[in-house]
């Protein structure tokens, strides 16, 4: 009772719960842009059956919850681990229901990888001024390499995948493979002092440095300054292989090819395969098969045409010509005598066929010919009229029927008659009036008891 007539004599609004947690939201998240960075180490990460990851992010003094909502983790590069220093794409967000606030993540990403690039970048910069990157000072990969050298880790699938291609492309090659550290800080040593040994026993075509895909702080040895400069004063030419086809080292911008993956490096030092050597070979075979047969058709062609001019010079031959020349002419002349006597013949029956034209009998019975036709034609067109007349006689006819009032009566109707005349009226009727309604089949007499209008 002492309570509620204390906070009715303060004559202030009383605030619900619900009605000051959307205070407090509206004014926490409009203080904020829409979207913010936020640096700091994950402490917890914990992932809910629905599939969303709540995580806790810290510094030397505070922490704060976020959120990563399920249907953005799939679109972000970096998985949430606890340890790991990020810096996250954030918007700042009130739970109104517990009255805690949170951050929700868009997009996460290493803190360190700003550190990186900027180091990358420098040593990138100062490399590319000195020329290391310039085409010029590439080397050109031999085309039938004997030996080609592999300096990749000897425990995972990277040298596996290298031998299983060259073998299956160019099984007489030899193959050398030497084992270094892929990643860590002996990384980058351990390759120069097998790039050192390789050079110096000068026995390989082609040295391929490979390693599979990894994140940015597995790949930062290949960015080191001294390995750059090992690749690029080696004797012999060099393919690298690192990380993904998107990521991009400072040995790969150095040596001279740069292949998406170890087994596109192991096709590139193959470029011409045992298949590819089979297949010129017969082509070529093919080829000088083709000019043999074209050469000996020339010789054969070349005789043909000497023989042809020493038979023309033949005695022999010249009689023979002047003898068909003769023949020629008798039957050219056979032919003219044929063709004057078959005009003659036809023009013979062409008279012939004139007198008949001219046969009085011929033209009578022409005339009665066109006569009959003429005759079947009127009978004919006669017998159309009267076929159209019936048709039209027949279709007024259906007309007539159809608007005959009494046709109506097969359709379900009636006609009825008072005082011997078609009443339609309620007027028309008198109580006691006799009624005679005339259906399809008959008569009914009816008597009219009562009348009613609407």
């Amino acid at each position: 009772m002492y309570s509620y007539v204390y906070m009715k004599n303060l004559n202030r609004k009383v605030f619900s719960v619900s009605e000051i947690n959307l205070q407090v939201k509206d004014a926490l998240e409009l203080s904020f842009e829409e979207y913010i960075y936020v640096e700091g180490e994950i402490s917890q990460a914990t992932r809910a059956q629905s599939g969303h990851v709540y995580l806790t992010l810290k510094d030397e003094v505070s922490s704060v919850r976020c959120t990563l909502w399920n249907a953005r983790l799939g679109r972000i590069n970096i998985q949430p681990e606890i340890g790991l220093q990020v810096i996250i794409r954030c918007k700042v967000s009130f739970y109104e229901k517990n009255g805690s606030y949170q951050l929700d993540i868009v997009d996460i990403k290493s803190a360190s990888e700003g550190k990186f690039h900027e180091s990358f970048e420098k040593l990138k910069n100062k490399l590319k001024n000195e020329g290391l990157f310039d085409i010029n000072f590439k080397k050109d990969l031999p085309k039938y390499p004997k030996s080609i050298a592999v300096i990749t880790s000897l425990s995972g699938s990277v040298y596996q995948d290298i031998i299983k291609v060259i073998k299956r492309r160019l099984p007489c090659v030899e193959i050398e493979i030497y084992g270094c550290n892929v990643q860590g800080d002996n990384c980058a040593k351990s390759i120069i002092k097998q790039l050192i040994y390789v050079n110096k026993k000068n026995s390989s075509d082609i040295i391929i440095i490979a390693r599979g895909g990894g994140s940015l702080e597995d790949l930062i040895d290949y960015n080191d300054e001294f390995l750059a400069r090992q690749i690029y004063n080696s004797e012999i030419p060099i393919i690298t292989a690192v990380g993904h086809e998107t990521d991009t080292t400072i040995v790969d911008l150095v040596s001279d090819l740069r292949a998406a993956t170890p087994s596109e490096a192991a096709e590139i030092a193959t470029e011409i395969s045992s298949e590819d050597m089979l297949n010129y070979l017969n082509d070529s075979s093919k080829d000088l098969e083709n000019l043999i047969i074209n050469k000996l058709k020339d010789i054969r062609h070349k005789l043909s045409n000497k023989k042809n001019i020493i038979e023309k010079n033949n005695p022999i031959t010249k009689i023979n010509s002047h003898s068909q020349t003769i023949d020629i002419f008798v039957e050219s002349l056979k032919s003219r005598l044929q063709h004057t006597i078959n005009n003659k013949k036809n023009q013979k029956q062409k008279m012939y066929l004139k007198l008949i034209d001219f046969n009085p009998e011929n033209k009578i019975n022409l005339i009665e010919s066109k006569l009959s036709s003429k005759k079947h034609e009127i009978e004919n067109f006669f017998n159309n009229i009267l076929i159209s007349n019936k048709n039209l006689l027949k279709i007024k006819s259906n007309t007539i029927h159809d608007i005959n009032p009494l046709s109506i009566l097969d359709k379900g109707f009636s006609l009825v008659y008072s005082n011997n005349k078609i009443s339609n009226k309620v007027r028309d009727f008198k109580i006691k009036d006799q009624v005679k309604i005339k259906v399809s089949d008959g008569e009914v007499i009816s008597k009219v008891e009562k009348t009613k209008k609407y």
